[in-house]
């Protein structure tokens, strides 16, 4: 099988949405698929936050095609004439205008469909089906094509509700794709419910923690001079919504009672998300972005995962501390909440303040017996539910499924 995945974002680019598919795709091209894929930014384009809503589009960063381990990786970078011909795009950017989102976003989408339809055109001609990991204007002109060339469309949403995926445009993306993949049953209900998908398009999906075979906790604590102190690890974007500024805020009153504690922060951040940091605490650690066998480290030396997010579909992250054996903390983000609590795997916190964060890292550092039933309780949940051969498998079904109806349908 010919399999085509775009994505707006890949390797090495660092994020869950970029590691899963990652994971994906090797996967496939293991079991003997052909896979190929189509992104358009590879690093974190560095724009101030007004032009930030440009960089999927007008301001897309320079990138060059490779190969990723015989997985072909084809870059879709914009020359000079194709920015100008995407101009009037500049528009989302104009403040006075900013309240007129939707509406300038299905403006500027027909300039950004002409410059990269006739880009997507030969890959998509090339492929069986077509594996859209990618919102916004690149998925719905990769849909466009498929759908003109006759070529099956699956899409992973990852839908954030109220944050990414869920405004009209988007739900009508959703409802046309041949079929949806959602995460878990909450991301199922709210594709189905708020954003309209038929429900036999929707498949229960998941998501892997990608980790080291082996994982060396005590050279970590070693490395950064954390002795036998209690740890508490956040691995993820250093923003707003995912709750690392809480958490450094949180540190303090963790100190009050527990000054032994130390926090280690793991993951990307822009120049404005690193003032977080500014003047820290000894005992806040900030690496930035790691490799997978040192972020395995970071969690095996930790006592407690927290990532008190707000919007999520599932979260990655808490899979992979739960693959450890670590008890977590999530925020208020539904999918997740409700795979700690339905589990009880950790502490659900329903607000991102820094004294609930505070008071339940230190309820779980205070009793041991919940920190060991939290972590054990999440290590069988991922065994169980979160394989990589489960959710391969269940991708070759949804293709095998799509292909038939197409092979039925032309004779």
């Amino acid at each position: 099988m010919r399999i085509l995945f775009v994505a707006q974002r890949y390797h090495p680019f660092v994020g869950g949405v970029e590691t899963q598919t990652r994971l994906v795709v090797h996967e496939l091209a293991r079991r003997g698929h052909e896979v190929q894929v189509v992104a358009t930014t590879l690093r974190e384009p560095r724009l101030p936050a007004r032009l930030r809503v440009l960089g999927d589009s007008l301001l897309l960063p320079d990138g060059r095609s490779y190969d990723d381990e015989g997985v072909p990786v084809h870059v879709l970078t914009p020359g000079l004439g194709d920015r100008l011909r995407m101009l009037p795009i500049a528009l989302r950017a104009v403040p006075l205008l900013a309240r007129r989102y939707h509406a300038l976003r299905r403006f500027g989408y027909p300039f950004f469909r002409r410059v990269f339809a006739p880009k997507l055109h030969p890959f998509v001609a090339w492929a069986d089906v077509v594996h859209s990991v990618a919102g916004n204007y690149l998925g719905w002109t990769a849909q466009e094509v498929a759908r003109a060339l006759g070529r099956p469309f699956v899409v992973t949403p990852y839908v954030h509700p109220g944050q990414y995926g869920d405004g009209p445009d988007d739900a009508r993306h959703w409802q046309t794709a041949d079929a949806v993949l959602a995460l878990l049953e909450t991301d199922r209900k709210v594709l189905v419910e708020r954003l309209g998908v038929p429900p036999e398009k929707v498949h229960l999906y998941g998501v892997v923690p990608l980790l080291p075979d082996r994982a060396d906790g005590a050279g970590f604590r070693a490395r950064h001079g954390l002795g036998e102190a209690p740890v508490v690890l956040f691995v993820g974007r250093m923003n707003d919504y995912k709750g690392a500024p809480a958490l450094v805020q949180a540190a303090p009153l963790v100190w009050t009672k527990r000054p032994d504690v130390h926090f280690v922060f793991i993951g990307p951040a822009s120049e404005d998300e690193r003032r977080i940091f500014e003047g820290a605490d000894a005992r806040v650690h900030y690496l930035g972005c790691v490799d997978e066998q040192e972020k395995g480290n970071a969690y095996a030396a930790c006592n407690v995962f927290c990532m008190p997010s707000r919007h999520e579909t599932v979260g990655a992250v808490y899979l992979e501390a739960w693959y450890y054996g670590k008890p977590v903390i999530g925020g208020p983000a539904e999918g997740p909440r409700v795979l700690i609590e339905q589990n009880y795997a950790g502490i659900a916190l329903k607000s991102q303040v820094p004294e609930a964060i505070a008071q339940s890292i230190l309820q779980i550092l205070q009793h041991p017996e919940w920190a060991r039933d939290f972590g054990e309780n999440g290590r069988r949940l991922v065994q169980q539910r979160f394989t990589r051969e489960a959710l391969v498998d269940t991708l070759e079904r949804v293709y095998r499924a799509l292909l038939a109806r197409v092979t039925s349908a032309a004779s």
